[in-house]
């Protein structure tokens, strides 16, 4: 508004400039002296406050009018609530600024008044008062959620995570990505971590930032992401998740339970003997080595082995378990074993007692469903002591011309090799059947004592044994020679035990021209006659006469030697010379090789001869002779 003064008015400002009130105008002299002067007058008027907008996590979003400042220029503003200065990003009377929007923050639930103030120069103008109302105030804590208080270990817990103000409203605004840091769970006893899966989807352990996106105060899991909890050790856990000040007032209660995944198992010995019980410890576990102390009650478990000493034993023993019962069940077969506390042990020969029958080592587990060993437990089975004696033989065939290498091995009662049993043992071998008759040329069965000479059957020997076993050794002690044909057994005793009979067959083979049944008249015939006898006194016209056999070295007669085999006489070396009939013989295709026929040998009927030799004679075969003097 522009007007004139009056003189007198005039008067008065003749000296300064002045502002002059006139009702409610406000007025600028910008010349001074005396006159008539023309001047601009205007107001500073009061803020209106347009919106006072509380908002969930105790803020207040306030708006206001700008005002005209006078003469051109512009209004600055600050705020107050309750009559102090505001929060949050609102100007104070401090620093008034030309914002006309703040927000006020870190508010409590309660009823709050606003006023703003417009500064120009040293002027001011305040509003009226507005208020709002705040219902949530800034976040204070999280609360923690899982979607179960009872996971099995490495199972996965939905967490739902809540930022919440200190009366436990839930603040909607707090949104958006947050990094947590999660506590108050431990590694597993293999050092697995406890882990929290992050919005992208990665697994970050305890104790590290977890990014999680918040939707209207709210994180919470889905699909395996944004909350996804794993814990590997059992037991308590008390989950908390922190960020900065914010931190979780009650923790998340776990119990976690480990669900069986495997069997360790421990024995007693691990070299246990055969047929003697060796107690097993079992114990039940989850993947990540803690002990599964929920696994209790009766389990039906099915054992099995690996190696010589989990099988069968030679005298027929398979390996064995004791159930709870007491009873013993083989491999194989589900025995029902009670666990307490996730651990089984042996009561009175019950419940877990192992007994494996054969000498050797063994690797033994246990499974029950998908519960299995991994390791697998690990024992020698020992022989028990001495229970037998035992006789092999190199060969069971043998013929005449063969030595037999005789094997003493001392068994336990289960059939293992006693090892034992070892040192010089004396030993009496005792050989019947025909083979241990003498042979036709007068062979006798033997066996060879430590010194390798030959002695009878009947003759106690000293025998080392190494480990439960005697070997012949450089023909050494146990060498056996049969001379004669047929079916034998021999059997050793050390005077505690004797060894079932061992069964021998003994053949002959054909090599020599024998004579069979020699006689003559007169003359005395050598003691044994088979392949060089002698006739002496045989005189003029004497006779010999003798049928002809083929036989092995010993003198045994063979038996089918096949079509064609006939055999000659001649006489050498005498003059004069006798005279053969009968030749040549002839010997059957099948049975026994004599021949059918004899041949007579005719010594001089007159004068002196000297010795005259008859030889005998079949193609393939050892020449015999016979000698005859006068």
């Amino acid at each position: 508004m522009s007007r004139s003064l009056s003189p007198k008015l005039g008067a008065l400002c003749a000296t300064a400039t002045l502002v002059v009130v006139c009702g409610t105008a406000l007025g600028y002299f910008s010349a001074g002296g005396t006159g008539t002067a023309a001047a601009g007058v205007t107001q500073l008027t009061a803020p209106t406050i347009t919106a006072a907008t509380p908002a969930s996590g105790g803020t207040v979003s306030l708006t206001w009018k700008a005002v005209s400042a006078p003469n051109g220029g512009t209004a600055t503003y600050y705020v107050n609530r309750n009559g102090a200065a505001a929060g949050g990003n609102c100007p104070a009377a401090a620093e008034p600024t030309a914002v006309t929007t703040c927000t006020d923050s870190g508010l409590e639930p309660g009823t709050y008044e606003y006023t703003v103030t417009a500064v120009f120069s040293t002027w001011t103008k305040k509003s009226a008062v507005t208020t709002a109302k705040v219902t949530v105030g800034p976040v204070s804590k999280f609360a923690i959620a899982g979607s179960t208080t009872s996971p099995s270990t490495g199972a996965g817990v939905n967490l739902t995570i809540t930022a919440k103000d200190a009366a436990g409203a839930t603040v909607t605004t707090f949104t958006g990505s947050h990094s947590l840091t999660f506590a108050g769970a431990s590694n597993s006893p293999e050092g697995k971590s406890p882990t929290v899966v992050n919005a992208a989807g990665t697994a970050v352990a305890f104790g590290t930032a977890t990014a999680l996106t918040f939707t209207n105060g709210v994180a919470a899991a889905a699909s395996s992401k944004n909350g996804f909890l794993q814990i590997y050790k059992a037991g308590e856990a008390n989950v908390t998740a922190t960020e900065g000040s914010l931190t979780t007032p009650v923790p998340l209660a776990l119990n976690v339970l480990p669900t069986a995944t495997r069997f360790t198992l421990a024995a007693a010995s691990a070299t246990p003997t055969a047929g003697a019980g060796d107690n097993l410890t079992i114990s039940a576990s989850d993947a990540y080595g803690n002990a599964s102390t929920n696994y209790t009650g009766s389990h039906n478990l099915v054992f099995s082995g690996t190696g010589t000493g989990a099988e069968t034993s030679p005298s027929g023993k398979a390996p064995t378990v004791a159930n709870s019962s007491a009873t013993a069940v083989a491999f194989g077969t589900a025995t029902a074993i009670n666990f307490s506390a996730g651990v089984a042990t042996v009561s009175a020969g019950a419940n877990g007692e192992m007994t494996l029958y054969k000498s050797g080592a063994a690797a033994i587990k246990a499974t029950e469903g998908s519960v299995t060993t991994p390791t697998a437990l690990s024992v020698t089975v020992g022989s028990a002591s001495a229970a037998s004696l035992n006789l092999t033989a190199s060969t069971t065939t043998p013929a005449t011309t063969t030595s037999i290498s005789l094997t003493e091995t001392a068994k336990d009662a289960y059939g293992n090799t006693a090892t034992s049993y070892s040192g010089s043992k004396t030993l009496t071998f005792t050989a019947a059947g025909a083979p241990s008759e003498p042979s036709p040329a007068g062979n006798t069965a033997s066996i060879t004592n430590s010194s390798g000479t030959a002695v009878a059957f009947e003759t106690a020997i000293p025998i080392t044994f190494t480990s439960g076993v005697a070997t012949v050794a450089a023909t050494k002690a146990g060498a056996v020679r049969l001379y004669k044909p047929g079916s034998a057994t021999i059997t050793a005793t050390d005077g505690a035990f004797t060894t079932p009979a061992l069964a021998l067959t003994v053949s002959a083979s054909a090599k020599r021209v024998a004579f069979s049944g020699l006689t003559a008249s007169p003359g005395t015939v050598s003691t044994t006659c088979l392949f060089t006898c002698s006739v002496t006194t045989l005189g003029n016209s004497g006779t010999i006469t003798s049928k002809l056999a083929i036989t092995d070295e010993y003198g045994n007669i063979v038996s089918n030697v096949g079509a064609g085999k006939t055999a000659t006489l001649s006489v050498t070396a005498g003059s004069p010379a006798g005279t053969i009939s009968g030749s040549p013989l002839s010997f059957p295709e099948t049975g026994a090789a004599i021949s059918t026929t004899a041949f007579t040998y005719t010594s001089p009927a007159t004068g002196s001869y000297t010795t005259n030799t008859i030889t005998a004679a079949s193609t393939g075969f050892t020449s015999a002779t016979v000698t005859a003097a006068k």
